[in-house]
């Protein structure tokens, strides 16, 4: 009976640490970022919306990667860019394309958590804004 009860507080325990993980493994904060973006010599006005997704200490502990987190980045009437991996360096985010395979990280961009403004640069397009936090 005692066995049965400690497996039970065991199984209780477990699944409320693998929720836990779960639910605040990454912080999401999401930006709308006007500025400029380019692309093969014609420049123009653009609002970039960005989310951020920023991993707590412990994904580390599983993680091959050693990433700080991913971000999304949607540009209207382009698409979607999404980069895999993110490194922190004091008050600024660096973003870079991770491929698992070869393990190379290609640099693509930043942001600073500090003034808020961001420079990706892709293969079609390149953009520098200062971005505003919104809510979800």
């Amino acid at each position: 009976m005692k066995l049965l009860k400690f497996l039970g507080a065991f199984l209780v325990v477990a699944i409320g640490l693998f929720l836990f993980v779960v639910n605040f493994s990454a912080v999401e904060t999401r930006y709308q970022c006007p500025g400029d973006i380019s692309s093969h010599d014609n420049s123009q006005r653009a609002t970039i919306f960005m989310k951020l997704n920023e991993y707590r200490w412990w994904v580390n502990l599983w993680s091959t990667s050693n990433s700080d987190g991913d971000v999304w980045l949607e540009v209207p009437h382009r698409g979607p860019e999404y980069f895999n991996h993110i490194r922190e360096n004091g008050d600024e985010l660096q973003f870079f394309d991770y491929n698992y395979q070869t393990t190379n990280k290609e640099y693509k961009g930043h942001f600073s958590s500090l003034s808020k403004t961001l420079s990706v640069t892709t293969s079609s397009w390149s953009f520098e804004g200062t971005c505003k936090r919104i809510e979800k």
